[in-house]
């Protein structure tokens, strides 16, 4: 649970010094193929979503059942965006409830491909995407994941509440996959 949560905080630590190294020259750069979702769009053309604005913190404590640090933000990736994760305040916990939103200039098509690619290789038991209904303008779960397409760009919810719910089988949504939803659906209303 730990190796986790220093995963996570890497990848935060990564995206923040990406994000500061970037030249100005470089911050509206498309991204991605002609698959992109608004490839043409520049940050500047639209206001970015504050991702510790679309989730509380009394949420996050209703959800993993206990009190949460403050917030950790951050920039989502170095092409925009920004994200939001509130942890057990058992700093041997792993528990955690994550909202990242990413730029509209994230390639939607592609990471998602990549998302199938990846379970397809997963060993001992291969991985998948699985859509969802009723989110945005197309979402899916991936290895317990929610990812959902909106006008916005990508919102990504994670939800790391309970081990067994982490290593289920994907042919059948697990507890924390019904929260996910739950949230990504109050979520979607403040974006």
């Amino acid at each position: 649970m730990i190796a986790v949560q220093i995963a996570l905080l890497t990848v935060l630590n990564f995206t923040s010094c990406n994000q500061s190294s970037k030249t100005a020259g470089d911050a509206g750069a498309p991204i991605g193929s002609a698959n992109s979702v608004a490839s043409n769009a520049k940050p500047n053309d639209s206001k970015e979503l504050d991702a510790c604005k679309l989730v509380t913190k009394a949420e996050a404590e209703e959800i993993l059942g206990e009190h949460v640090k403050d917030a950790d933000s951050g920039p989502a990736s170095m092409h925009g965006g920004t994200i939001c994760m509130y942890g057990s305040q058992d700093s041997l916990s792993a528990r955690h409830v994550t909202v990242r939103v990413e730029s509209p200039n994230f390639d939607w098509n592609k990471y998602k491909e990549q998302m199938r690619i990846e379970g397809e290789k997963m060993q001992p038991k291969r991985g998948r995407v699985r859509p969802v209904a009723g989110l945005g303008k197309d979402a899916y779960f991936a290895r317990h994941v929610l990812h959902v397409l909106t006008d916005h760009g990508i919102l990504t919810v994670i939800i790391f509440k309970d081990t067994g719910d982490a290593v289920a089988g994907e042919e059948v949504e697990t507890k924390t996959e019904t929260a996910e939803k739950a949230l990504a659906e109050k979520v979607l209303a403040r974006m």
